[in-house]
């Protein structure tokens, strides 16, 4: 399960945050690709969303991702399942039975399957501290979306907090609460109902 918050940022840079909370250093930064595959629609059909992500620190990593926000107030959270890809980059044995759970069952010449969207991200990553505990990995993301198809780009920058999966379910709900109401009051922060998936298609006017 994914569960984080996410915020759009008018400047790429990581706000203040409440004296409760601290980050770490700074990470590596990370560039990450992603394009989101489907074979005619039948993936979203389903539900669900298939990305291949290239990085520079991870090789080429596939996930499964549920399209519904599953709970209401600042949190997201949604089914998640992350792979790495087989030897030779295609999608990995557990994610087409997985798939095939669902009622979708991909072509053998993964080549046929289609790019809907592509996203290039830099990401600033740093840990997120609540008092002494380790409680979600946050992001600074400046995103640049396109398609195949198009020669439009658009771009944003985001900021995500992703909870680790260890975090108790009392003290998550607490801490996004508390950080949610202290985000949406700094200048240059908006909150966003929408994955960077949503917005993309959104803006680029295309169907994932």
């Amino acid at each position: 399960m994914e569960r984080e918050l996410k915020y759009l940022l008018e400047h790429p840079v990581a706000p203040q945050l409440p004296d409760v909370f601290h980050l770490s250093a700074p990470e590596p930064t990370q560039h990450l690709i992603d394009e989101y595959i489907d074979d005619r629609g039948r993936i979203a059909a389903s539900g669900h969303r298939l990305r291949r992500r290239h990085s520079d620190h991870a090789g080429v990593v596939y996930t499964l991702k549920s399209t519904g926000r599953i709970a209401g107030g600042p949190l997201f959270e949604r089914t998640e399942i992350e792979v790495a890809a087989e030897p030779d980059e295609s999608i990995p044995t557990s994610l087409l039975a997985e798939l095939s759970r669902l009622g979708v069952e991909l072509p053998h010449a993964q080549g046929d399957l289609q790019t809907s969207l592509i996203l290039r991200q830099e990401r600033h990553p740093a840990t997120l501290f609540w008092r002494d505990q380790q409680i979600a990995l946050l992001s600074v993301d400046q995103v640049r979306a396109s398609t195949p198809a198009l020669s439009d780009e658009h771009g944003w920058s985001e900021l995500e907090i992703e909870y680790v999966p260890t975090v108790d379910p009392n003290e998550r709900q607490l801490t996004a609460q508390l950080l949610s109401e202290w985000l949406v009051k700094q200048h240059g922060i908006t909150t966003t109902s929408e994955t960077k998936a949503d917005r993309a298609a959104r803006l680029l006017g295309v169907s994932v």
